[in-house]
């Protein structure tokens, strides 16, 4: 499960929170509105909740306050970032690998979904109906409406000389909304969809019958 990007998040354990907060030109529009985003997702919420890629646990902090929590995380050092800031214990996994002995209410993740490919995504949404039976999922991530959007996105950080924010578009698995949209579905879940900013959407998904439940 993207474990190809462990180096990445070592790099990012000790700059994630400056970036969210504005001070890398190159990811100011990433991370626009990143509070209120938040804030929203933790609206969506309901029950018990599982948390994959905690990160540094700005997500988690908000959850806390009005959930019961199970947070999963693979990178060691933004676990320890997380567990220092949350005063909780996190689990070491991941997308695919967690615990399947909880009963959990609903599943979400922001910023961290598109460190799977789409067969992984698949697999995973799968996994998370078979084994956690979880009637509602919540995503916040970069996503794009169309290859015409993607196109258009990649010019306007080239034309701004962004060359790591055009590194990461490319070197990670940024789904379609429509892609994801259609997995959630096959699934047995309803899906909306909303734009927050320039690159991230806001994905809830309610489970209903059919899908791969029995």
């Amino acid at each position: 499960m993207g474990l190809q990007f462990m180096d990445i998040f070592k790099e990012w354990a000790t700059q994630y929170d400056t970036t969210v907060a504005g001070h890398d030109e190159q990811y100011k529009e990433v991370f626009a509105g990143y509070e209120e985003m938040l804030s929203e997702v933790v609206d969506h919420l309901e029950g018990k909740v599982m948390e994959f890629g905690v990160g540094t646990g700005n997500l988690s902090m908000k959850i806390l306050e009005r959930h019961e929590l199970v947070a999963v995380e693979p990178s060691p050092e933004m676990r320890a970032v997380a567990a220092e800031k949350l005063e909780i214990d996190i689990i070491d996994g991941d997308f695919l690998n967690y615990p399947t002995t909880e009963q959990i209410d609903t599943i979400v993740s922001s910023y961290a979904f598109h460190h799977l490919t789409d067969e992984e995504k698949r697999t995973a949404i799968q996994g998370y109906v078979e084994q956690l039976d979880s009637p509602r999922f919540v995503l916040l991530d970069t996503m794009f409406a169309s290859q015409k959007a993607k196109r258009d996105i990649l010019d306007w950080a080239s034309v701004n000389g962004y060359d790591d924010l055009i590194e990461d578009l490319n070197r990670e698995f940024y789904p379609y909304t429509q892609t994801i949209q259609a997995m959630l579905e096959a699934n047995g879940y309803t899906v909306s969809l909303t734009q927050k900013n320039k690159f991230v959407w806001l994905v809830v998904a309610t489970k209903q019958s059919g899908g791969t439940q029995p």
